[in-house]
C-alpha cells in the first residue's frame, strides 16, 4: 500500500462540479497518478493498464463533467458514496498513504468494481521464488526476513502456491529504496508518508520486473504491535498480493484495499477469494513422507516445530521446520531402538530432549547438546516401563512418568533444571492405558489415568515442584485421557466415554475441585487437544470415518461448538503450535507417510 508522490499531493480541499482552479488541478493530478486518466509514466510501466477515462481534461482547473465521472469512479472503487463530489470522505480517503499500484477501473456500465480483482497474469510454476535484496537500518535482517515469509505464508496457506527463497536470485525481488531506483521516474519514491511500495504483476505483465516488490525506504518500518511506525508485515502482505496476480479489492477490510489504515496482518474472506480465483484452493492435507508411527510434535527454542517419530526401521526420526512458522527440512534419524510412541520434554534452557521405551524395556533419552542444536547419542535411565510421558515443574525440572511392569505409576526426575536425573520412584495406583499430566494455575504438576475399574483417577504435586498426594477418582468410564488448560488457567481432561463420544471434566476454579462429567458428543477416537493464539481450547480426534474432526470453544474459557471434519484418513494425530499462533496438526496417513494441515491466520480456519 502506497500513496501519491509529492509531485502529486493529495487534494487539500473539497471541490465539486462547476469549480475551478488549483483545487481542482489536484484533484486531477491525483487521479492520473492512480489510473484514471491518461499517464504516458504508467502506461511505459504497466503495459497491461488502460486509464479508466480515454482522454485528459481540456482544462485541468475546471471541474467538468469528465472530472465528476472520474472522482464518482474513484468512489465506487474504493467502497465510498458515489457522489461525484470530492466531499469530506473522499479527501480522508485520497490524504491515506496507499498502494503505488495504479488502480483499474472501468467507465463502461456504472464503473462499479468486483470485490476483489484478478488482473489476469499468473506465475505460470506453484513454486515462486523470491530474494531479498537488501534490508531496512529500522529493522534487523531477522526482522525483515519474519516479515517477509510470514506474509508469503499467509497466502501459500490458503492457495496452492509455495514461496521458497532463493538469495542468488528469486522470481520476485524484494527491496527498500529511495527517490527514483530504477524503475521510471514517474515510479519515484515520494519520501515519508505518501506511496509506502510498490509490487509489479506476474510475467508476462511486469516485463522485467515482473514480481518485484520495492519499499519505500524513507518511511518508518515496523514489525512491533502495537506498531512505531509504518506496519512492515502488513504492506509486505498486500505488495505480494500484486505479485501474484491481484489488483487493489474494493472492500475497505480487505488486505487487497488500496489504502493504509494501520496493521492488517490477516487475509480476509475476500483476499482469499482473489487469490483462489487465480491458482484454486490448497489441497487441505500436505504430506511430509516418511513411513513411520507415533508421531509427537515440540517446539525449538527459536520456535521451530520438530516432529519425532518411530520409524519403519525402529530407530526414531525427525523432521523440522527451517525457519519458525516455515518449509520443512527432509527426514533424518536419530538411531536407537525404540518401542511405542515417543516424548518429548524442554530442558529449563531450551534443549529438547526425547525418552522412549527401549528393546530392553528401560527408558532411554537423547538431547540437544545446545538449544536448536545438534544430538547427544542415546543413553538408559533404566526401569521396565511403557507409555512415557514427559512434563515440567514449576522450577523447571523435567519429570518423566510411566506405566510400570506392575501396573502403577512410576516416576524419575532431574535434580536440578537441565541437569542430572534421580531414581526410579513408585506413585502407586493401577494403571490402564495410556496417563496425561497438566499443570495447574499454582504451578503443581497433576497426573490423569485410567484405573483398573474404569474410572478416570488423579494424583496432585501437593506444592509447586514437591510432594505428591495420594490418589482420588474422578469417577467416569473412559479411555484415552487427555489434559490441557483454559485461558483462565483451569485444567479440564477430555477423553472417550464407553459411548463412543467426547466426554469432559473441567476444574471449577484454578488449582481447585472439579465438575462432574458432560458429554461433547461425536464417535471418536485418540483425542489430543491444541490451543488457539486467543486463548481458546480446541479437540482433534480421529472420527468414526477414519478422518480428522475436531471442535473448538467458542470463547476462550466458554462453551463449545459443533463438530466439523477436516477429512483425511488418519491415525495418531499431534497437534503443535507456531511461532506466528497458528496450530498446525500432524497425523500418520493411510500411507504410512507423515501429514499435515495447520490454519490459515491464528485462531482461524484451516487449509
Amino acid at each position: 500500500m502506497m500513496a501519491p508522490e509529492r509531485a502529486h499531493v493529495a487534494p487539500q480541499s473539497a471541490v465539486a462540479p462547476g469549480d475551478a482552479g488549483d483545487r481542482v488541478e489536484q484533484v486531477y493530478r491525483y487521479l492520473q497518478r492512480f489510473g484514471y486518466f491518461p499517464n504516458p509514466d504508467l502506461a511505459s510501466r504497466y503495459p497491461w493498464w488502460r486509464s479508466a477515462m480515454a482522454f485528459e481534461l481540456p482544462n485541468p482547473q475546471v471541474y467538468d463533467e469528465q472530472l465528476r465521472t472520474a472522482v464518482t469512479l474513484f468512489q465506487k472503487k474504493h467502497g465510498l458514496e458515489a457522489t461525484g463530489n470530492v466531499d469530506d470522505a473522499t479527501l480522508e480517503l485520497m490524504s491515506r498513504p496507499r498502494c503505488g499500484f495504479p488502480d483499474i477501473a472501468s467507465a463502461d456500465g456504472d464503473g462499479s468494481a468486483a470485490t476483489f480483482v484478478a488482473q489476469g497474469s499468473r506465475w505460470a510454476s506453484l513454486t515462486v521464488s523470491y530474494s531479498l535484496s537488501n534490508t531496512t537500518p529500522d529493522l534487523t535482517a531477522a526482522e525483515v526476513n519474519a516479515a517477509v515469509r510470514g506474509a508469503f505464508d499467509r497466502w501459500s496457506a490458503v492457495s496452492p502456491l509455495s514461496f521458497v527463497e532463493n538469495a542468488a536470485g528469486g522470481d520476485m525481488q524484494i527491496g527498500f529504496f529511495s527517490g527514483d531506483h530504477g524503475d521510471g521516474t514517474g515510479n519515484s519514491f515520494d519520501g515519508m508518508g505518501g506511496v509506502l511500495a510498490h509490487c509489479y504483476y506476474p510475467p508476462p505483465s511486469g516485463g522485467s520486473l515482473a514480481g518485484d516488490c520495492h519499499f519505500d525506504e524513507a518511511e518508518t518500518w515496523s514489525v512491533n504491535l502495537p506498531p512505531t511506525g509504518t506496519d512492515l508485515p502488513t504492506v509486505a502482505l498486500h505488495e505480494f498480493g500484486h505479485g501474484i496476480g491481484l489488483d487493489h479489492s474494493a472492500e475497505n477490510s480487505a488486505v487487497m484495499f488500496a489504502f493504509y489504515g494501520g496493521p492488517r496482518r490477516e487475509l480476509t474472506e475476500d483476499d482469499i477469494a482473489g487469490v483462489r480465483s487465480i491458482y484454486g484452493a490448497r489441497p487441505r492435507w500436505a504430506s511430509l513422507g516418511g513411513g513411520l508411527t507415533h508421531p509427537v510434535v515440540a517446539s525449538n527454542a527459536d520456535g521451530r516445530l520438530e516432529v519425532f517419530a518411530r520409524g519403519l526401521d525402529g530407530a526414531l526420526w525427525h523432521i523440522w521446520q527451517t525457519a519458525p512458522s516455515n518449509g520443512w527440512s527432509g527426514w533424518e534419524s536419530l538411531g536407537g531402538g525404540i518401542q511405542g510412541a515417543p516424548c518429548v520434554g524442554r530442558n529449563a534452557d531450551g534443549r529438547l530432549e526425547v525418552f522412549a521405551r527401549g528393546l530392553d524395556g528401560a527408558l532411554w533419552h537423547k538431547w540437544q547438546t545446545a538449544p536448536n542444536g545438534a544430538w547427544s547419542g542415546w543413553e538408559s535411565l533404566g526401569g521396565g516401563l511403557t507409555n512415557p510421558v514427559a512434563a515440567s515443574n514449576a522450577d523447571g525440572r523435567m519429570e518423566v512418568f510411566v506405566r510400570g511392569l506392575d501396573g502403577a505409576l512410576w516416576h524419575i526426575w532431574q535434580t536440578a533444571p537441565n541437569g542430572a536425573w534421580s531414581g526410579w520412584e513408585s506413585l502407586g495406583g493401577g494403571i490402564v492405558g495410556p496417563h496425561t499430566v497438566g499443570r495447574n494455575a499454582d504451578g503443581r504438576m497433576e497426573v490423569f489415568v485410567r484405573g483398573l475399574d474404569g474410572a478416570l483417577w488423579h494424583i496432585w504435586q501437593t506444592a509447586p515442584s514437591n510432594g505428591w498426594s495420594g490418589w482420588a477418582s474422578l469417577g467416569g468410564d473412559m479411555t484415552d485421557p487427555v489434559v490441557a488448560s483454559n485461558a483462565d488457567g483451569r485444567l479440564e481432561v477430555f477423553a472417550r466415554g464407553l459411548d463412543g463420544g467426547l466426554w469432559h471434566i473441567w476444574q471449577t476454579a484454578p488449582s481447585n475441585g472439579w465438575s462432574g462429567w458432560a458429554s461433547l458428543g461425536g464417535g471418536i477416537a485418540e483425542p489430543v487437544v491444541g490451543h488457539n493464539a486467543d486463548g481458546r481450547m480446541e479437540v482433534f480426534v480421529r472420527g468414526l470415518d477414519g478422518a480428522l474432526w475436531h471442535i473448538w470453544q467458542v470463547a476462550p474459557s466458554s462453551g463449545w461448538s459443533g463438530w466439523e471434519s477436516l477429512g483425511g484418513g488418519i491415525t495418531d494425530p499431534v497437534v503443535g503450535s507456531n511461532a506466528d499462533g497458528r496450530m498446525e496438526v500432524f497425523t500418520r496417513g493411510l500411507d504410512g507417510g507423515l501429514w499435515h494441515l495447520w490454519q490459515s491466520a491464528p485462531s482461524n480456519g484451516w487449509f
